[in-house]
């Protein structure tokens, strides 16, 4: 089966990025043919789904061996192209037809001018377009770039879409739709996944109008959780035209061999990124009698709708009831958000410094490994809807108990996997400590739901079992047209 993929490669997406890259990495582990095309991202060929990827991939069987694999990916519309406040000549070294130009013209000899010369363009544009998702003009961008699209973007889109001759179109937002409906009309069905439009459109985007228009085109909406449909997408099928056909697909992540790092490793590895970055130790506040304290890891985008003041205060509480806990808070800034050192203010107003430890520079997949695997327990905080979460694959996968809110996709995977007793009424502090102490002072408890949590991943959260998922859609969908 040939599968194209159109995913959104703005860097603040985050884990709608890195499901798209493991979806991507298991249909073609199954044989399946993927092309990638991404949308809206720095001009930089190196960023797209790839990136979050390794370049191996573990293979199932008696010893751990390795094969690389490989996609086609195509970086379209760069985001250099839809800031109309960027200086003619950086916008004109944006288009990658000019950038293959340059490196043509500039060879990227180490250290020769050509190459400081692309580099130099390179971190221009790509810190403009970095820093410009935070920025109040964030909605006509995006709205440039999906509703108001290039004809020489959408000629190239045409052009990849011709040469891979797919039998399945994937759209991993359903933002990505209106665009999408602007190529031809051709056999193969058009699946979308509904995860991100809600981001696309609570920032003033008028897509709902431009996804009404082009809802024909949609054979298949894809859902991590029944939630996501019933809060997300029932609210919206009158104003899009009704209800489309909708199907739920549980994500995962690999089972990569360092959510099993030892213990011992993780903190070790967790206390060596403490004094390389200047922080104190992770486990500062551990008594004279040796008594290490409960160890919680929030790990997420470090953004306002993950919640993370929730975080503190639940932190607060455990420490006003006299609880010996400490709390990793891992979160990567979102380019010129000023929201992690808002945070770090907030934890010396609450006095927590010997309590609280925020840490933003955890960006590789063993360093996230590290926190997860040397951590006692795994806390989510979103403030809204989540259509799954899929840092809660990952932290099932290192067998994590997990407190979150039992809203969303988050409430519904924790019932899912016999962890219903851990999640708690949304943006509830105080009910964020209770589950916390209760997992603290009761070992018994603590182990089981550990245990539950790596079964749970081993039965169903997994990548494996959510690429089987979607090929076996896609080739039904694909069925269903011929």
């Amino acid at each position: 089966m040939r599968v194209l993929m159109y995913v959104s490669s703005q860097r603040w997406l985050g884990g709608i990025g890195n499901q798209s890259a493991l979806l991507a990495r298991e249909l073609v582990g199954m044989g399946h043919e993927v092309t990638v095309i991404g949308f809206g991202g720095p001009i930089s060929t190196d960023v797209g789904p790839h990136v979050a990827l390794p370049r191996r991939i573990p293979m199932r069987g008696g010893t751990v061996r390795f094969r690389p694999f490989e996609f086609g990916y195509h970086t379209v519309a760069p985001a250099g192209n839809y800031l109309f406040a960027l200086p003619r000549i950086i916008r004109w070294c944006a288009n990658p037809v000019i950038e293959r130009l340059l490196r043509i013209a500039f060879p990227d000899n180490p250290g020769g001018h050509g190459s400081q010369f692309l580099r130099r363009i390179s971190e221009v544009v790509n810190a403009l377009t970095g820093s410009f998702s935070t920025t109040a003009h964030e909605a006509a961008f995006l709205s440039r770039l999906l509703l108001e699209t290039d004809g020489d973007d959408i000629a190239q889109i045409i052009r990849i879409r011709g040469s891979c001759d797919p039998d399945v179109e994937y759209a991993c937002d359903l933002s990505l739709v209106p665009l999408i409906g602007k190529l031809p009309v051709r056999k193969s069905p058009i699946v979308a996944a509904a995860q991100g439009f809600e981001l696309v459109w609570r920032r003033g985007v008028p897509l709902l109008p431009a996804i009404r228009k082009v809802r024909d085109r949609i054979s298949l909406v894809v859902s991590a959780s029944e939630a996501n449909i019933a809060d997300n997408l029932v609210p919206i099928w009158d104003r899009i035209g009704g209800p489309i056909r909708t199907e739920v697909v549980p994500y995962g992540v690999g089972d990569d061999p360092d959510w099993q790092m030892p213990v011992t490793e993780a903190r070790a590895r967790v206390a060596s990124h403490f004094r390389e970055t200047g922080l104190a130790s992770g486990w500062a506040n551990s008594s004279d009698d040796g008594d290490t304290p409960f160890t919680v890891v929030w790990l997420s985008r470090l953004d306002v709708e993950k919640g993370p003041d929730l975080a503190l205060h639940a932190m607060a509480c455990l420490r006003d009831r006299g609880i010996n806990a400490v709390l990793w808070l891992v979160g990567q800034e979102m380019p010129g958000s000023t929201l992690g050192a808002l945070i770090r203010q907030k934890v010396r107003w609450l006095d927590l410094e010997d309590r609280v430890f925020v840490v933003t520079s955890a960006k590789t997949s063993r360093a996230k490994a590290a926190f997860l695997r040397g951590a006692d327990a795994f806390l989510a905080t979103f403030i809204r809807s989540e259509p799954f979460g899929l840092v809660l694959s990952e932290a099932m996968a290192c067998g994590l108990p997990i407190v979150a809110p039992d809203q969303g996709g988050s409430g519904e995977v924790l019932r899912a996997s016999g962890l219903g007793a851990l999640a708690y009424p949304a943006n509830d502090s105080g009910a964020i400590a209770d589950r916390l102490e209760r997992l603290a002072t009761d070992s018994t408890l603590r182990q089981e739901a550990s245990k539950r949590s790596r079964a749970s991943f081993n039965d169903r959260f997994n990548a494996k079992a959510m690429g089987l998922a979607f090929a076996s859609t896609f080739i039904d969908v694909a069925n269903m047209g011929t």
